[in-house]
Order: structure tokens, then sequence, then C-alpha cells
């Protein structure tokens, strides 16, 4: 036992740290997992069969206010005789829809499969033997006592229905009642487990802490001692090495750092003011890259990367140059220069041209010692009058970071370390911001024609008939199809169809106005979205275009023949909203298919069918429960 005693306070101190370490270990990992399992019986089963309980009792409750919507509809219009009333009717029925489609999921928990289906059923019965027949009923020749008999029969069968509906809500929130305490039970178990745990862990480690401390705080407190001495300024202060061998090895270096630390202070003086610039100059790195890195402006990203340089390197001024698609240009996207009035001196360089050009074409740092002179590759310390740092992303060279002095500057390693970060932060950032410009202008416009494509349309649309609802502005919607484009292809190739396709888009830009807009809605089909246009308007505008299109393709060039039938539609005439704007010029865009197509066909609520034809004078005709304008081709078009 004594042999081996020398050797024990180290093993000892090393095999009671891994203990520690382990006990705490196992506990903290105890403690996270009960913790973890609880999270995971929260939003794994209990969180989402709560929501889901919530929503469909939510869609309940959406059905039955459109039922009531429905019922007040149609007796205020059996009373009345009034359409308006039927408005209540439809809103009603769209707000059953969603119900109908959120509350499916209740019917996957057993305890609401037979409260469903019986509000299903009473709910089909209403609107089949009631709700139904109540539309098809002519109030002018019902009596007065058969009215009476049907809104009373209506009525029993609404009830039946809200009994149904009733006990189905009741019995979710009942569900949703059991599902959350129970919840609460699992929470309360989980946080007694781990307050238990912890209060265990504490314990532990208190215990662990007072034997480590009895063997570690004298040694500690010694050489703590001879570091307050020496911090007070007395370098020959040595501690007495006492404690387990890992202290006693520190003691010894302590010592030796005393005797090393006279020569240390004159080189840590000299090393501080170069570390205070450095840290000055990365900080102002952070700061800018922070600022770029969150930015898909190149404007921005350029402005921040010049200033920054101009503060780092000493120089008067910066430039950032581009180098264009081709590879071929170098083009300036910012100049320092310019914040203070003064105008760039050039705005575009050949690649291999001057200072710039050279850099990016060898992706080099180079340099001249006065302005116009050789450009070579710089040294630090060597004073120059301006300066080309490439900005690199990968192998891809992106542009130029040009610095420029009317003195000369010389400029040492840590700052062209710095300079070489800021390029390459620069050339990341004007990347995104370069790769986010073109994706984005590629995801709203078509290929082929160059017009904005359907989903420009989509987003546009909804912010133009917002706006025309809330200010009670009109806005017209033009669509038009290409007449027989697929004999067109059969006939003269696809080739050709892309081509009579790709000219569309200057035959809209010579018939519209700026403030309307053109989109290719898909295949040979286009829309035109006209702001401030009622449906008269509109009707002049495509007949304009529908001449525009004939004459632009009449087969005298060469080219296929052409023609193109359109219809119109306007709010507040035709639609309500964004949807059913669409829908009705669409609807009207067939009606001129079937008139015998190069037309155009406007929606309309009237009953009567205006047509001019190409011989022969224009005569009204009745026509089927969904009336259009229609005007054809003459033959002076």
């Amino acid at each position: 036992m004594q042999a081996g005693s020398p050797a024990r306070p180290d093993r000892s101190l090393t095999q009671r740290l891994a203990r520690v370490f382990v006990v705490v270990t196992l506990l903290i990992v105890a403690t996270l997992v009960v913790m973890g399992g609880c999270f995971a019986a929260v939003l794994g089963h209990f969180e989402p069969t709560v929501s889901s309980l919530i929503v469909g009792r939510n869609a309940v409750d959406t059905v039955q206010t459109g039922m009531l919507d429905e019922e007040t509809g149609l007796r205020g219009y059996l009373n009345s005789g009034d359409q308006l009333y039927l408005s209540a009717y439809y809103a009603g029925q769209a707000a059953i829809l969603a119900g109908d489609s959120g509350s499916v999921d209740l019917a996957t928990r057993p305890d609401l499969v037979r409260g469903i289906l019986a509000m299903r059923v009473a709910q089909q019965r209403w609107l089949s033997e009631w709700a139904t027949p109540a539309l098809a009923i002519e109030r002018a020749v019902t009596s007065p006592t058969a009215q009476r008999s049907f809104l009373l029969s209506g009525k029993t069968l609404f009830d039946t229905y809200s009994v149904a509906s009733d006990a189905v809500s009741t019995q979710v929130d009942a569900d949703v009642t059991a599902e959350q305490t129970a919840e609460h039970n699992v929470v309360l178990i989980a946080l007694a487990v781990v307050c238990a745990m912890l209060m265990l862990t504490v314990v532990v480690a208190r215990r662990q802490h007072r034997a480590l401390r009895a063997a570690v705080v004298t040694p500690v407190n010694d050489l703590l001692t001879t570091m307050r001495r020496v911090g007070a300024g007395d370098l020959t202060a040595q501690p007495a090495g006492i404690g387990p061998p890992e202290l006693r090895e520190v003691a010894a270096e302590l010592g030796h750092m005393t005797t090393t630390l006279v020569g240390e202070r004159s080189r840590m003086a000299a090393a501080e003011a170069e570390m205070r610039s450095q840290a000055a100059r990365l900080e102002l790195i952070v700061n800018v890259g922070r600022e770029i890195s969150g930015s898909l402006s190149l404007r921005y990203v350029a402005e921040a990367v010049g200033g920054a340089a101009v503060r780092i390197s000493g120089f008067d001024s910066a430039r950032m140059w581009i180098i264009n698609e081709d590879r071929r240009e170098l083009n300036v996207v910012h100049d320092t220069d310019t914040d203070h009035g003064r105008k760039t001196a050039q705005a575009s360089l050949q690649l291999g041209e001057g200072l710039v050009g050279r850099a990016g074409q060898f992706g080099r740092m180079l340099a001249t010692q006065t302005i116009g002179s050789l450009a070579t590759e710089y040294r630090a310390g060597t004073e120059i009058s301006a300066l080309a740092v490439p900005m690199i992303v990968g192998a891809r060279i992106v542009g130029i970071l040009e610095l420029i002095s009317g003195d000369p500057v010389a400029v040492d390693g840590s700052s062209l370390d710095v300079m070489h970060s800021l390029a390459g932060q620069a050339a990341t950032a004007v990347e995104a911001a370069r790769f986010h410009q073109t994706a984005d202008e590629l995801s709203h416009t078509d290929a082929l024609t160059h017009l904005p494509n359907r989903r420009s349309l989509e987003l546009d649309l909804d912010l133009e008939v917002a706006r025309s609802l809330r200010y009670n502005r009109p806005i017209a919607c033009i669509m038009l199809d290409v007449d027989h484009f697929k004999e067109v292809n059969d006939r003269h190739g696809h080739q050709a169809g892309d081509e009579i396709l790709s000219e569309f888009g200057s035959a809209f830009a010579r018939s519209l106005r700026e403030t309307d807009t053109a989109y290719r809605y898909g295949g040979e089909e286009f829309c035109v979205l006209l702001r401030e246009s009622d449906a008269q308007d509109a009707v002049v505008v495509a007949e304009r275009l529908r001449i525009e299109i004939a004459n632009r393709f009449a087969g005298n060039r060469g080219s296929p023949t052409v023609t193109a039938s359109l219809g119109v539609a306007a709010i507040p005439s035709d639609a309500i909203d964004a949807k059913t704007l669409i829908a009705a010029a669409d609807k009207a865009l067939y009606a001129a298919k079937a008139a015998g197509r190069n037309c155009v066909v406007r929606a309309s609520s009237t009953r009567v069918v205006h047509v001019r034809a190409t011989r022969g004078r224009s005569r009204p005709t009745s026509v089927p429960p969904s009336p259009v304008v229609v005007t054809e081709a003459s033959t002076a078009s």
C-alpha cells in the first residue's frame, strides 16, 4: 500500500473527475430522455389530436352556419320572390362545402362515426327534400297553404339536422377536454420525474464538489497568490509546487512564464497596436458581411463593399466592376466618387484592357504605381496608386474591386488578407443577387414570347381586383386564343407555330396602353389585363387587337394566315372577383369560337346578341341563358 501511495493522488484525481463526469452525464441524459419522451407524446399525439378535433368542430360549426344562411335565403326568396335573397343561399352553399371537407377527419374517430353519419344524413335529407325543391318552386302558382306546409316541413328537417349537429359538437368538445386532460397528466408526471432526477444530480454534484475541493483548493490558492504577486509586478514570485501532479506541472509552467514575461512585454506592446488595427478591420469585414449576406440587392452590396474597402485600405475611392454574361466586358455597378458628386470616368471595359481588365482576365491582384502605368502583381508594402482585387467564387471570376488614390498608398500584408476576404464575401453576395434577379425574372416570364406568364397574371390579378373592389374602380380582362393553331402546327411545323407565338408580344405592344398588361396564359392562349377599363372599353381594345393580329398574320409575307378569337369580361358588370372574372372571359372566348372565330365576344347580363356580320345587316337574335355580345370580322378588316 505504501509503495503505491505516491501515485494515488494522480490516479484519484483523474478517476474522480471521470466518475463525476460519467454520473452527471448519465443523469442529464436520463433527464433529457424523459423530457424528450414527454415532448414527443405532446407534439406527436396530443397536440395533433386536439388540433384535429378543434378544426373538425369549427368545420361542423361552419356547416351549421352555412345551413342557416341557406335556410334564411330560401325562406326570404319563398316569402318575397326576390332573387336577391338567394345570395345568402349561395354563400351558405360555399360554407357547407368548406365545412364538409374540414370535418372529414372527425369520421375516423370511433366515438364520432355514428354522430357524423346522423348529421350528414339529416343534412342531405334537408338539402334533397327541402332546399333543392325550394329553388324550383314557382311562388306565383303555389297556394299559401301549400307554401306554409312546405316551410313547416323544412323547419322540421332543419331542426333534426340541428340536433344531430349539436350532438356532434358536444361529443367533440368532450373529446377535446379528455385529450387535454390526458396531456396535462403526462406533462405533470414528466415534470415530477425531471425534478426528482435534477435533485439527484444536484446531490451527486455537490458531494463530488466537496471531495475535489479538499484536494485542489490549497494548491490552487498557492498558484493564485503567486499570480497576484506577478500581476502586481513582482516577477521573482515562484509557486510552492504542491498538490497533484497536474497542479505541480501548472506551477512549473507558471514559474517559467515569469522568467519570460519581461521579454514579452515589449513585443506585446508592439503587437497590441497592430492587433487593434486588425481587429477594427475585421470588425468592419464582419459588419459588412452581416449586411450584405442578407441582401439580394446588387446596388446595396456594391455600396457597402465599396465604402468598406476605402476605410480598410486608405485609398481615396473604390469602384466595383462586374463581368457580364458573355465574359467579354466589365461594367461599373458602383463608384464611391459618385457619392461626392463626381462622375465615373469610364463605365465599361473590355476584358484584358487596363489594370481592371487584366485583373479580370487573369484572376490575380494587380497594381500600378501611377495611374495608367503598367499593371504588375502587388507586393505588400509597395507604394501604389491603384489596386485591382478580383472577386472570385470558387474558380469563377465575378468582378473586380478597384481602389484608387491620388497619393501613393502602401498596403501591408494583413490589410491585403482583409481585402481578399472582403472581395470573397462581395463575390458571393453579388452572385447571390444576380442569381436571385435572374431566377425571379425567369419565374415570371414566358421564355418564348417574353411576356409575363400565368404565375405573374395570378399575382397581378389578385392585387388589381382587390384594388378595383376596394376603390370601386372598373377592371377588365380579355382572353385570346389563336384560331386553328393545331392546323398551323400540322401544316407548317411547330417551329412556325413558335415563331408566330413569339411575335404576339409586339402585336400586343402596338394595340395596348402602357397601363395594360398582356400575359401568356398557356399554349396558344393569352390574357390581357385592362386597368381602369369597363367592359365597353375592353371590347374596343379587343377589336383593335383582333384587327392587328389579322393584319399582321395575313399571310402576305409568306407566313401562315392566323386569326384570333377574343372573350371580354369586366368587374363589376360580369364578375365579382378574380376567379369569376377569368371564368367569364374564358366563357366568352368559347362563345367566340362557337360564333365562327375571328371575333370578339363580351360577357353580358343582357339577353340579346348583336352580330356585325361580314355581309348583310346586323339584327338582334335571341340567345340561351348565357347571352353575349359578338362582333365578327368584317370584310374591310
